[in-house]
């Protein structure tokens, strides 16, 4: 059963990750007062790419068309190890905790970033450049966060993490988890592309991760828009089932009805969090490049405040 509860999970995170992209985009022109998009645009979208034919940049190597692969192997293998739809670790989960989990989100990140410099295109290496500058700065307050929910549950493993806020409500309320919270809420919106650290156009000034795939075509760039949709989910998803509303997961032995249950609760959770940023996204904008960081400082400063208020309270 294990087995099948895997295969459900991939599968529900490739099937789902484009609609959650649709709606929030939808969502953001009715805000606007504007028709928008219909929330199947991202099918529509990945659909007729993969009918078209993939150009290669003569002089980039096998890099260049192996990217895109690769980075839809790692999310999906990452689909197959996070608490998605259970709280209790299925057949591949003992493959790595969440340090192991991050690394696989960073080769990801790295090998996009390869990737994308191997096409020699100017949009491409302007992407890599400003990803990368943000990497250098994410990175580490996201391990600092993994290592104070660590102190929390004396783990790094999410679903235990899981278990332990969703049964203490002392750890759950308390100032730590606030702060870790809200540190890695402002990390998501950097990881997800949001305002006001990036915009959705392809003006110059606005593109970081719209840039990198600039070269792509075909079924090459629909897979690359069908991983970062997965990346996006499989964020979100650590965010609502770890670290803000880790209830109603499944626990082992409750049966196959109880895992598709969830399913649509999960999605109602996606839904609030992505109404949140759909409003961050009509309200604000874009801050200049150099105010990035200023932004990021802010997120550290709230992971840092978790360390010190744990062992105030320790």
């Amino acid at each position: 059963m294990s087995y099948l509860y895997s295969l459900i999970e991939i599968l529900y995170v490739i099937v789902a990750a484009p609609l959650i992209v649709g709606v929030q985009h939808a969502l953001e022109e009715r805000m606007e007062s504007k028709q928008g998009p219909s929330v199947f645009q991202p099918y529509y979208d990945i659909i007729k790419l993969f009918k078209k034919e993939s150009l290669v940049p003569k002089i980039s190597s096998p890099i260049f068309r192996l990217g895109p692969y690769v980075v839809f192997m790692f999310y999906a293998f990452l689909a197959m190890i996070l608490p998605i739809i259970t709280a209790y670790p299925l057949v591949f989960a003992p493959a790595a905790d969440f340090i192991g989990g991050g690394l696989f989100f960073g080769a990801a990140a790295a090998i996009k970033k390869f990737s994308a410099i191997d096409s020699r295109s100017n949009y491409a290496h302007l992407g890599t450049s400003r990803a990368s500058s943000l990497g250098v700065f994410t990175e580490p307050i996201m391990v600092l966060i993994f290592i104070m929910l660590g102190v929390i549950s004396n783990t790094n493993n999410p679903f235990v993490i899981n278990n332990v806020l969703r049964s203490s409500t002392g750890w759950y309320f308390s100032v730590v988890h606030g702060f870790v919270a809200a540190a890695f809420f402002l990390i998501l919106i950097v990881e997800t592309g949001q305002l006001p650290v990036e915009s959705h156009t392809n003006g110059e000034l606005g593109m970081i991760d719209q840039a990198m795939p600039f070269e792509y075509t075909g079924k090459d760039l629909a897979l690359y828009k069908l991983s970062a949709y997965m990346k996006a989910f499989l964020l979100m998803s650590v965010f609502l089932n770890v670290y803000i509303v880790p209830f109603w997961v499944p626990m082992a032995h409750t049966g196959f009805l109880s895992v598709l249950l969830y399913m649509g609760i999960h999605l109602v959770k996606l839904l609030g969090l992505i109404i949140v940023f759909a409003l961050i996204n009509t309200t604000l904008s874009k801050f200049r490049l150099y105010k990035n960081f200023d932004f990021l400082t802010i997120a550290f400063a709230f992971a840092f405040l978790a360390s010190i208020a744990y062992y105030i309270m320790k």
